[in-house]
C-alpha cells in the first residue's frame, strides 16, 4: 500500500502554454464611473454598457470572461463597463488613459498586476502608478507585445496565486478514473468543485470540465443513487457538501477512502484537481455546515 504524503504539484510545459493562450480573453473590458464616461467626450469607438445590463447580457456571462476579469472582486460602484476594441486604450489622451487605468486598480478589476519589472516601452501605455506602486492593466494588445519569457513568467506567477500547489500522493486504492485526473491542472476555464465531484461519482470524464450550479449537482447526485446520511464516519465513495446558512451548497468533494478526498477549490483553470487530506478540507470549508451523501 502506498504511504500517503504531501507532494508538490507542477504544471507541464504543455499546460503552461495552454494557460498563456487563454490568459487574456478576446474581449477588452474596462470598468468606469460617470466621471470617466464624461472624460471620454465624443469618443464613440467603445461600447458603454450600464452595469445592470452588463450583468444579464449573454455575451458577457461567458465563464472565461468572468474568471479572467474576476467579476466577483469588482466594486459595485463601477456603474459602467467599457467594451473596447483591441488597442483602444493606447488611443486615449494620456490624462484620460491614466484616470481609466487607475480606476481599474482601485475597483478590483482582474488582470491587474504589479509591474515593477515590466518597464518596457511597448507596455508604457498600459502601466499606471497608484500609491507609489506601478501596475500593469492587462488587455489583448499589451499581452501580444510582451516578450515571450515575460508572458510565461507572468502567467506562471498569476497561476500560483490561485491555489496551493501541493497535494496528497495518489494511494493504490484510488479509483482508476480519478487517478487520471488527480493532481493535474485543467487547460480550460470553468470546471468547478461540483463538476469534479460528479465526475468522481459517475466516472464520466466530460463532466469534469463543466461549470455546475448546486441544483444541477444535487439532482444528478440523487439520480446516481446518493442520499443524505447522518453517519458520523466518512467512507470511501461518500460525497461531502458544505452548505451556507441559506442552504446553498458552497463546496463539494469526493472521498476516495482513508481520509483522502478528490477536490477542486475553484472554477479557474489554475485550480488543480487534487487529492487532499480531511484536515485540509475542513480548514478551508469548516465554517460551513457539512452534509454527507452516500450511495445506497
Amino acid at each position: 500500500m502506498t504511504v500517503n504524503m504531501t507532494i508538490p504539484l507542477m504544471p507541464t510545459e504543455e499546460v503552461v502554454r495552454a494557460w498563456m493562450r487563454s490568459m487574456v480573453p478576446p474581449m477588452d473590458l474596462f470598468m468606469a464611473d460617470e466621471s470617466l464616461v464624461a472624460l471620454l467626450g465624443t469618443d464613440a469607438n467603445v461600447l458603454i454598457v450600464p452595469r445592470a445590463e452588463f450583468n444579464v447580457h449573454p455575451s458577457y456571462r461567458d465563464i472565461r470572461l468572468a474568471n479572467a476579469y474576476t467579476y466577483w472582486t469588482i466594486d459595485r460602484e463601477a456603474a459602467f463597463v467599457l467594451h473596447a476594441p483591441p488597442g483602444w486604450i493606447a488611443t486615449l489622451p494620456p490624462a484620460v488613459r491614466s484616470e481609466l487605468l487607475t480606476y481599474q486598480v482601485t475597483v478590483g478589476r482582474g488582470l491587474v498586476f504589479p509591474a515593477a519589472d515590466m518597464e518596457i516601452d511597448s507596455l508604457a501605455t498600459s502601466i499606471v502608478t497608484v500609491n507609489g506602486v506601478p501596475y500593469l492593466i492587462l488587455h489583448q494588445s499589451a499581452f501580444q507585445v510582451m516578450p515571450d519569457e515575460m508572458c510565461r513568467q507572468l502567467t506562471f506567477e498569476y497561476a500560483k496565486a490561485w491555489d496551493e500547489w501541493t497535494a496528497s500522493s495518489i494511494p493504490d486504492t484510488c479509483p482508476d478514473h480519478v487517478r487520471r485526473f488527480a493532481n493535474t491542472f485543467p487547460v480550460t476555464s470553468g470546471s468547478n468543485c461540483l463538476a469534479a465531484t460528479l465526475f468522481a461519482v459517475t466516472g464520466a470524464e466530460w463532466m469534469a470540465t463543466q461549470w455546475l450550479h448546486p441544483g444541477t449537482f444535487l439532482q444528478t447526485l440523487g439520480q446516481a443513487g446518493y442520499m443524505r446520511t447522518d453517519s458520523g464516519l466518512t467512507e470511501r465513495g461518500d460525497v461531502l457538501t458544505f452548505v451556507d446558512e441559506a442552504g446553498r451548497v458552497q463546496h463539494a468533494t469526493y472521498c476516495i477512502g482513508a481520509g483522502i478526498f478528490f477536490n477542486k477549490n475553484g472554477q479557474t483553470l489554475f485550480n488543480p484537481w487534487k487529492l487532499i487530506q480531511q484536515h485540509e478540507l475542513f480548514e478551508a470549508w469548516g465554517n460551513y455546515t457539512c452534509h454527507t451523501y452516500r450511495r445506497l
